[in-house]
């Protein structure tokens, strides 16, 4: 058989220099028609009475099911009258395709008998003498003055039926470019193929995935529609071998659908395109167990129907798409442009019956097997090509970010470096005279000459000293907490007498009232919780209207206490090892701090600013909690304002 294709393939060149049709023969008019018999129920006696329509060209009557029965009527027209010198030993070759129509009769008359020979994809193909993708019928009519043959077609396809009559002499003239249009496609469709191979070995996208899944397809297609499947498969049979080109079809359809999805599935497409796609998808596996219940042709009905839907859903997917470039935008456009064209072009051809015979070759070379993947090829490299670009863009950008944002973190530092440098100078700077200071107003206050008028404002001056103390002092604490993972020395810490340390030897210490579980002890760094709690009793004296300010330590074992001090000893299970601190003290509604910005540095009420303070107390107190592993929460409830933290104990 290779060698038979060689031979043949060699008689290409001549199709340079002939362009005809080898759809006749010379000194013979032969005439076309066709009747469609969709209820397949017209025999061969009854066929000859129906009424037939003449067409030239190949026949194209699309997804119609029934048989289509096509008659030849073939007379002597040479008006030489001289037949014999042709007639001997070169009949008339009856060639039908293409390959994968189902079944094929021919019925030729011999005396008052119809003779009937049988081909088609479903059948085992006899040595005849096409060795292309069409089906061979050497007549016996040649040299009659008239004669008719009819031709009885099925197939559950597209049913596009190519006719060709010429002699066995010239066959090579119309074998050898079909040979040539197969060999050339199925290297393309091969090249493409480990091309897309190569590709997504490098990149291994889910774009280059499907591609070699459509392309894979191709290749099996062509060798499917093109008989060689089943030169190469021998042993299986006819009718398995024409559900597996179904199959392959159904594959490729499938494989299309997902390009699509592939292409924009990373560009973030909306919910509705999503399952919109999800549907053509189930429709496509739906559409693979039809056969197992003699619905082929309802399955290929639905698979047009999907590749005509799919190419509106792709193009509504880009234009949704958020995130995708405009570039591979106007790639997709392009595409499925070029597929709508070729789906049109090709509907018009397979659906317009005997009439569309020029625009079948559109159809032929853009819209079925003979397509091979090349446009779909150039478009999906293209894509992926553009989409690697803008990669590469993206990442130099992200770097050129990266870089931009390190010196700006650089400068940053050095800023804040800077800062902290200034302001540890400034403190030791400013806490030398305040040291001279007190030690100077502490000598005047014991000496028993000052007057007591004099005495008061002392204490007045004293008392300014002390708070500017202590705004340096957490000025420098909040310099330093900013310091991520500070060391820690953690040790045991009883509540108890270090509550009793804080509130010793303040002016309202008597407005205090503690409740503090017995035994109650904190595990962590003694000056961060110091920092913590001395803030805490600052601000709860400071900001408190009139009333009791209320302070409860309890474990996990105890639930909180009413604002009434009542403790409730009902156990409730909680976080493992934790003490709970919580003061809580009277606050007015309209004086009640915002909640979303309490922890904020420098944020003050605006009804509190006449109170000395800068706002950086608390934001201290959420600063130092973090370091040590501490959680601060703050809520207000029927008029009390209440801060508790949770410290391992």
């Amino acid at each position: 058989m290779l060698q038979r294709f060689t031979r043949f393939a060699l008689n290409a060149l001549l199709l340079l220099l002939s362009t005809l049709s080898h759809a006749s023969v010379p000194g013979y008019k032969i005439e076309r028609s066709f009747f469609h018999d969709g209820q397949n129920q017209a025999s061969i006696d009854a066929i000859s009475q129906a009424d037939f329509k003449p067409f030239s060209g190949d026949l194209r009557l699309g997804l119609q099911q029934g048989s289509t029965w096509i008659r030849f009527d073939i007379r002597h027209d040479d008006p030489s009258g001289n037949r014999a010198v042709a007639d001997i030993g070169n009949p008339f070759i009856l060639r039908v395709g293409p390959y994968t129509l189902d079944e094929i009769d021919l019925y030729e008359k011999t005396g008052e008998i119809w003779q009937v020979r049988r081909t088609g994809d479903r059948h085992p193909r006899s040595a005849g003498q096409c060795p292309d993708d069409m089906h061979c019928f050497a007549l016996q009519t040649y040299g009659q003055e008239t004669s008719t043959v009819y031709l009885k077609v099925q197939t559950q396809g597209m049913r596009l039926i190519e006719t060709e009559l010429t002699l066995e002499e010239t066959l090579a003239l119309s074998v050898a470019p079909r040979i040539a249009r197969t060999s050339t496609a199925l290297a393309l469709a091969n090249g493409l193929l480990l091309l897309g191979l190569l590709f997504f070995l490098l990149q291994r996208t889910r774009l280059l995935f499907f591609y070699c899944i459509y392309q894979g397809s191709v290749v099996l297609l062509i060798y499917a529609s093109s008989g060689m499947l089943a030169q190469r498969f021998a042993g299986l049979s006819p009718a398995t071998l024409d559900a597996l080109s179904n199959y392959i079809q159904m594959v490729r359809v499938l494989a299309v659908v997902l390009l699509g999805w592939a292409a924009i599935s990373l560009y973030q497409p909306t919910r509705g395109y999503q399952n919109l796609l999800k549907t053509l998808v189930c429709i496509c596996g739906l559409n693979a167990t039809l056969p197992f219940f003699g619905l082929t042709h309802l399955a290929l009905s639905a698979n047009y129907l999907v590749l005509a839907v799919n190419p509106v859903l792709q193009i509504w997917g880009t234009l949704t798409a958020k995130t995708t470039t405009r570039t591979l935008r106007n790639i997709s456009y392009a595409a499925y442009a070029c597929y709508i064209v070729a789906l049109v072009l090709g509907s018009l051809a397979a659906f317009d019956g005997a009439n569309f015979s020029a625009l079948g070759g559109v159809f032929q070379s853009l819209s079925d097997w003979r397509l091979n993947g090349v446009v779909v090829g150039v478009f999906i490299m293209a894509f992926v090509n553009s989409e690697q670009a803008s990669k590469k863009l993206l990442a130099l950008r992200e770097v050129q970010a990266l870089r931009i944002e390190s010196l700006q973190a650089k400068a940053q530092r050095e800023i804040l470096n800077e800062r902290n440098t200034l302001i540890d100078v400034l403190t030791h700077e400013l806490k030398t005279p305040l040291s001279t200071m007190r030690f100077a107003l502490a000598s005047l206050k014991r000496d028993p000459t000052v007057s007591p008028d004099s005495l008061q404002r002392i204490r007045h001056i004293d008392t300014s000293v002390g708070r500017m103390n202590t705004l340096i002092e957490h000025v420098a604490s909040s310099i330093k907490l900013e310091e991520k993972n500070p060391p820690l020395q953690l040790e045991k810490i009883p509540a108890a007498p270090l509550i009793s340390e804080l509130l010793q030897d303040r002016p309202g210490g008597e407005r205090f009232k503690c409740h503090i579980d017995p035994g109650a002890t904190f595990y962590t760094d003694r000056r961060l919780l110091l920092q913590i709690l001395e803030n805490l009793i600052s601000n709860a004296e400071k900001y408190a209207s009139a009333g009791d300010i209320l302070v409860f330590i309890r474990g996990n074992e105890s639930t909180p206490p009413d604002r009434q001090g009542q403790q409730d000893t009902t156990a409730t299970e909680s976080a493992p090892a934790m003490l709970h601190f919580e003061i809580c003290n009277r606050v007015s509604p309209e004086n009640a701090p915002d909640a979303s910005r309490l922890f904020e540095r420098y944020y003050r009420h605006p009804n509190v600013l006449g109170l000395p303070g800068i706002g950086i107390g608390l934001n201290l107190v959420q600063v130092a909690a973090e370091n040590i592993g501490a959680k601060v929460h703050y809520r207000y409830e029927n008029g009390w304002a209440i801060f508790e933290v949770q410290v391992p104990s």
